[in-house]
C-alpha cells in the first residue's frame, strides 16, 4: 500500500515538472505581465485592478531652456541658458480604458539663465534691477540661477497600446530654496568666480501652467509661471518660462 502510495506522487510530481517545463519551453518569450515594478501594481492606496496595470511617466526628467521675459522680448536669452526639473509621481488612473489619470508627485528644478545683464541690488530700498555691462568690462559667463522644491499635479490623456500618444495639462507650485546670480572674470589670465545670494526682494513662491505632448516615454515640455522672480513693485519685473524635452524613466 505505502509503496503504491509513493509511486503515485512520484508520477504526479514527474507530470507537473513535464508540464512545467513544457509551458516554459512554448512560452519563454512572452514577457509576463505580473512582473514586478514600483508602482505597476500598486498606487500608494491599494492594488490595481488588472486592465489598470499598464503605468508610465512616473519618473520624469526634463532638460529645458531657461527665459524669462519683461525686461525684453521672448527667447533672447543665450542658448546656453539649460536647466533640468526631475519629478517622482504617482499615477491615479481614472477610467477602466486606461486612457484618463491624474498625476501628481514631488520635483526639484534648477533654473538657469545665462544672462546678457548684470543684477543690482539695493538692500536700503530692498528691491532689485538690472542693467548692461560697462563697455569693455564683460565678464567670460554670467548667469542667473535657482533651486526649487515643487509639487505638481497633472491631468494626463493617452491612447492604449506601448507607443501611445499622450497629452498632459497640469500645473505645479513650488518653494525656491536658493536664488543666485554667477558673474565669471579673467585677471592677468586668472580666472575668478563671484556668487552673489542676498537679492533683498527674491520671490521665495513660484506658480504655474505646464504641458507635455508626446509618444511613449518621450514628449516636448512647457512651462510658463505666472509669479514673477522679485517682489518689489519697483524691481525690474521679469516672468520665468521654459520650453524642452521630457524622457519619461518608467
Amino acid at each position: 500500500m505505502r509503496r503504491s502510495i509513493f509511486i503515485m506522487s512520484l508520477l504526479t510530481c514527474l507530470s507537473a515538472m513535464n508540464v512545467s517545463a513544457q509551458w516554459s519551453l512554448e512560452n519563454e518569450k512572452l514577457a509576463s505581465r505580473f512582473r514586478p515594478g514600483i508602482g505597476w501594481f500598486y498606487n500608494g492606496g491599494r492594488p490595481y485592478e488588472e486592465e489598470k496595470l499598464r503605468k508610465y511617466d512616473r519618473l520624469m526628467v526634463d532638460i529645458v531652456y531657461n527665459d524669462w521675459h519683461g525686461d525684453r522680448d521672448y527667447f533672447e536669452s543665450p542658448w546656453q541658458s539649460i536647466g533640468f526639473n526631475v519629478s517622482l509621481m504617482f499615477d491615479k488612473v481614472l477610467t477602466k480604458s486606461n486612457k484618463v489619470s491624474f498625476g501628481w508627485g514631488l520635483a526639484f528644478s534648477h533654473a538657469n539663465n545665462h544672462s546678457l545683464v548684470r543684477f543690482n541690488r539695493d538692500t536700503q530700498d530692498e528691491l532689485t534691477f538690472i542693467d548692461d555691462f560697462p563697455a569693455g568690462e564683460e565678464p567670460l559667463r554670467n548667469k542667473f540661477s535657482a533651486n526649487y522644491i515643487e509639487v505638481p499635479v497633472e491631468l494626463r490623456f493617452k491612447t492604449k497600446g506601448y507607443n501611445h500618444f499622450k497629452f498632459m495639462l497640469g500645473g505645479k507650485i513650488g518653494y525656491q530654496l536658493n536664488a543666485y546670480d554667477k558673474i565669471v572674470n579673467k585677471v592677468n589670465g586668472i580666472t575668478y568666480s563671484t556668487k552673489n545670494f542676498n537679492f533683498p526682494d527674491r520671490n521665495p513662491l513660484r506658480f504655474g501652467a505646464t504641458v507635455r505632448i508626446g509618444i511613449r516615454n518621450w514628449s516636448l515640455f512647457g512651462a510658463y509661471y505666472f509669479s514673477e522672480l522679485f517682489t518689489n513693485g519697483q524691481s525690474v519685473q521679469l516672468t520665468p518660462y521654459s520650453v524642452g524635452l521630457t524622457i519619461s524613466l518608467f
